[in-house]
């Protein structure tokens, strides 16, 4: 018999922090099957008939450039600005985002010592959202700094090229994780991410301008975002990966071991109608899932939910986790919960939808887990509807770290 975790994650927003359940192992419960005290299933999938009503997409293939020319805090009149007032009115940033400023590429040859030289500004969350400046080696972008965050002014900066490509190719480029941004709230940024201007390759000891963008006659430099990854949500049926039949969600291409690299792969359920059930006070889902997602692989997942069949959405959870790096197998299960009413909204029209993000390198199984196993699984899903709100348990689970802090 399969085993069973209890698992159910919550989130306080009134705290600004994400939390985890207590994991308890539990004889594998069925709570699916009719009712649970005032609490009544309102829709529910164990996708062994084609999970009908799902559907699964790719988000770099949609995504857009944030980079932009604006007046908004320029240097100089007018600046590169990668940021957005969708969320504030004195601008930021949101979650997940990638975002690059293509110089073109530049011949430096008949000179010793090229560098590109930029004034910038940078307001992101400390040791989680980083502005870079990279350029090619060998055809492989590098970071020429650290990476900037934090609130730092305006001020001038410059790296040397001399090591890197001829012609050099060079780009800026803003990385945010899953949570804390202005978008959540939970970060505050005075027009956030990046601002650059006044941007130049030039040779260091002879002075000459090889490339300059002083962004006043519309900007030289190109913005642009991820090439589209591929969407590699998919039902499979491995056993052990299965909680209940043999039928299962999972990213993991081409087999259980790898999750593709850059991925934004969101999966969401069918919009249920709750309509009939009103009064209604709480509305969550439950999912049978697996986790291994180690905080090492650069990779994570959010949990988004929705009350107006998709028109906004609520991030209640941004993770990453591993089960066998926390002394569980490859074949366990955990149940999660999701809060969707009254969370996301007092809408009838609930569903939930979790996104896969990879950086460069993928998510390669965990040698905890005899590297058969990578990503996440979701299995028997379903929405429970209650008349009045449940007790949540004042414990929790650090052992799934939450991007909440």
């Amino acid at each position: 018999m399969k085993k069973l975790i209890i698992a159910l994650a919550v989130l306080a927003l009134f705290a600004g922090m994400a939390y985890a359940r207590q994991a308890e192992e539990r004889v594998p419960a069925t709570p699916y099957e009719g009712t649970t005290g005032r609490a009544v299933t309102v829709w529910y999938d164990d996708n062994e008939t084609g999970a009908p009503g799902w559907t699964h997409g790719d988000f770099t293939a949609v995504a857009t450039p944030k980079f932009h020319v604006d007046t908004y805090l320029a240097y100089d009149v007018h600046s590169w600005w990668c940021g957005t007032f969708d969320y504030d009115a004195d601008g930021g940033y949101g979650n997940s985002w990638d975002q690059r400023l293509d110089v073109p590429p530049t011949d430096w040859t008949g000179y010793t010592y090229p560098i590109i030289m930029y004034y910038f500004r940078n307001d992101s969350e400390v040791g989680y959202d980083f502005s870079y400046v990279e350029a090619e080696s060998n055809g492989v972008y590098v970071a020429l700094n650290r990476g900037y965050d934090g609130k730092i002014p305006w001020g001038q900066a410059g790296f040397y090229l001399g090591n890197k490509d001829n012609p050099a190719v060079c780009r800026f480029r803003f990385v945010s994780d899953g949570a804390w941004s202005d978008e959540d709230g939970l970060y505050t940024s005075l027009g956030g991410a990046f601002h650059c201007d006044e941007i130049q390759i030039l040779d260091y000891i002879t002075g000459d301008v090889l490339f300059y963008d002083d962004v006043e006659s519309g900007g030289l430099c190109t913005p642009s975002v991820p090439a589209a990854a591929g969407d590699y949500w998919h039902l499979d049926n491995w056993l052990c990966r299965a909680y209940s039949g043999d039928h299962y969600w999972e990213v993991c291409w081409p087999g259980t071991s790898y999750v593709q690299p850059n991925l934004q792969n969101w999966l969401q359920t069918p919009v249920v109608d709750i309509s009939a059930y009103e009064p209604v006070q709480g509305c969550t889902l439950y999912t049978v899932f697996q986790l291994f997602m180690p905080g090492t692989s650069g990779g994570y997942w959010t949990e988004e939910a929705t009350t107006d069949g998709g028109a906004t959405w609520t991030q209640t959870g941004a993770w990453y986790g591993d089960q066998c790096g926390y002394g569980y197998g490859p074949c366990d299960h955990f149940l999660f919960s999701i809060p969707v009413r009254p969370i996301a909204g007092t809408g009838n029209q609930v569903a939930v939808r979790w996104t896969m993000y990879t950086d460069a390198l993928g998510n390669s199984a965990d040698p905890a887990c005899s590297y058969i196993s990578a990503g996440i699984t979701i299995d028997d899903t379903w929405f429970d509807v209650t008349e009045e709100p449940s007790a949540v348990e004042d414990k929790s689970w650090g052992r799934i770290k939450s991007m909440y802090r």
